[in-house]
């Protein structure tokens, strides 16, 4: 017959757990390095994906089988290309305007705002040129090229400005009402700044690329 529960040895006591280490919160310098290398990383990875483009362009370009690199009617609208390529130009400059003012300590939210209104402008524009063009991604290879580089850059584009806009909008709310310094990290408003230097050093690396696209599909066709 099974001995019952009260005739069993008692289990030995377990020894006490020591007490939990707080793990104390990350200084600002960490994160501040953090974002500056990934946006240095994100611009290489940005590279290597839009030099796809680059080479699709010049190889069909060579190739031109049965002359259908681009058909007599393959016309980009130049109009809305200088205006695009100007909104994006004038968006990186009032962007790393934006940052040298945040070094100086002044107020850069007015620029980050004309940033982030002419980056979209652009986009805008870019969705205005497909509304007006009589041919797609379908009538040779040229059209091929200029409707896929130009729509995943218009998503990049709009990434890059969704992520100026979450520093506009931190940058209001610390103003209102600073972070909470008991968090993951030790006094983040301070990431405000080095999040404004990496944004501004990929938007500008990003309009480079943009203004290298304008040159390619427009000028050069």
């Amino acid at each position: 017959m099974a001995a019952s529960s009260e005739n069993l040895p008692l289990r030995p006591a377990a020894a006490p757990l020591a007490a939990a280490r707080e793990i104390p919160a990350e200084p600002p310098d960490v994160g501040a390095r953090a974002l500056s290398v990934a946006s240095r990383l994100l611009c290489g990875a940005t590279s290597f994906f839009f030099v796809a483009f680059v080479f699709a362009y010049f190889y069909l370009r060579s190739l031109d089988q049965d002359h259908m690199w681009r058909p007599a009617h393959i016309h980009p609208n130049q109009a809305l290309g200088v205006a695009f390529v100007a909104c994006l130009v004038a968006s990186a400059l009032a962007s790393i305007l934006a940052g040298r003012q945040m070094k100086a300590s002044r107020s850069w939210l007015s620029l980050g705002l004309a940033s982030l209104a002419l980056g979209l402008a652009a986009v805008a524009l870019q969705c205005v040129e497909y509304t007006t063009q009589h041919w797609g991604p379908t009538n040779g290879a040229y059209a091929s090229v200029f409707s896929g580089w130009t729509a995943f850059y218009m998503i990049a584009v709009l990434a890059t400005m969704f992520w100026l806009e979450t520093l506009v909008a931190t940058e209001l709310r610390a103003r209102r009402t600073p972070a909470h310094s008991q968090g993951d990290v030790h006094e983040p408003d301070r990431l405000i700044a080095p999040g404004l230097d990496a944004a501004v050093f990929y938007w500008s690396y990003l309009a480079a690329i943009g203004v290298l696209m304008y040159v390619i599909l427009y000028p050069l066709q």
